[in-house]
């Protein structure tokens, strides 16, 4: 059962994660997606401090890994909402499918993962069953696929999310930080929020902000900053611990599979045989990557 539970973690971990969608799509479209973002990040890793006060007496050492974490983390989200300008969610999350890949290839650079040829392969065919289900079987989209300036920036931002999961386990397997998932969650999250709140705090007319902010986007913030950044976040730190940084990365495919299945038991699409067999593929090759020896 040990075994099993960093893989039942991280499936409540995905399970959160698709529920922020429909909770952020009750946000005003009027106010700033960034600025919120960085606002949820920051309180959640207040309240984390203020349920548990950690200790400023740390060596140079763990804050520059605290620091770069949260530049990753920053810095992944900072970019996917500037490619968003430049290119369609469906063009971003075919690049998207390639972070488990990259995570795999830098873990492997980092001496954490050894690098097999048969475990390339399983992370290419679950990627590809995870973007059927993304683009709802309808292949057709992918001939239409570009590669223009959103889509190259995003790559970086996929570079930035799968070095935070990898850097997460060396930076602690280095003994640089403490092993301490809810430490490790909390600097994060209170780096990468203040970074990313950062260019609006700048740029941006907060009075403006505060006006159009409702209760109801209270309410929404709320749930997103306490299951789906607090918990979220906690989780991942959690199972970084236990897993191979590619099968961590990987749970991120679990996401749009949970939002799918959701959305056929709630009647909003219409089911189509493809996605049993790439439903298929994904368990299939979740099951082969787990098994498979480190």
């Amino acid at each position: 059962m040990a075994n099993l539970t960093p893989h039942i973690l991280m499936l409540l971990w995905a399970a959160l994660v698709a529920s922020s969608f429909p909770v952020a799509a009750l946000f005003n479209p009027e106010l700033s997606a960034s600025l919120l973002v960085g606002i949820r990040f920051l309180l959640a890793g207040l309240l984390m401090w203020l349920f548990k006060p950690q200790s400023l007496r740390l060596n140079p050492r763990a804050w520059l890994s605290y620091g770069v974490l949260g530049t990753l983390l920053a810095g992944n989200f900072v970019i996917m909402f500037v490619a968003l300008r430049y290119a369609q969610p469906l063009n971003l999350a075919a690049i998207y499918i390639c972070l488990p890949l990259i995570a795999y290839l830098l873990a492997a650079l980092l001496k954490m993962e050894s690098l097999r040829l048969s475990r390339l392969l399983l992370l290419f065919i679950v990627g590809l069953a995870a973007l059927v289900i993304l683009g709802r079987a309808e292949l057709e989209q992918f001939r239409r696929l570009e590669f223009g300036f959103g889509e190259q920036i995003y790559l970086l931002a996929c570079l930035m999310a799968a070095a935070y999961n990898t850097l997460s386990r060396y930076v602690t397997d280095q003994q640089w930080v403490a092993s301490d998932p809810y430490l490790t969650t909390c600097f994060s999250l209170l780096a990468g929020g203040a970074l990313i709140m950062l260019p609006d705090l700048v740029s941006s007319d907060l009075t403006q902000f505060a006006a159009n902010f409702t209760l109801s986007d209270g309410v929404a913030l709320g749930y997103l900053t306490l299951f789906t950044s607090l918990i979220t976040f906690w989780l991942l730190q959690i199972c970084a611990l236990k897993l191979k940084p590619s099968m961590l990365s990987a749970y991120s495919y679990q996401t749009p599979l949970l939002y799918l299945l959701a959305e056929l038991a709630l009647g909003i699409t219409p089911w189509q045989p493809a996605y049993l067999l790439a439903i298929a593929l994904l368990l299939l090759g979740f099951y082969s990557l787990a098994k498979q020896p480190d």
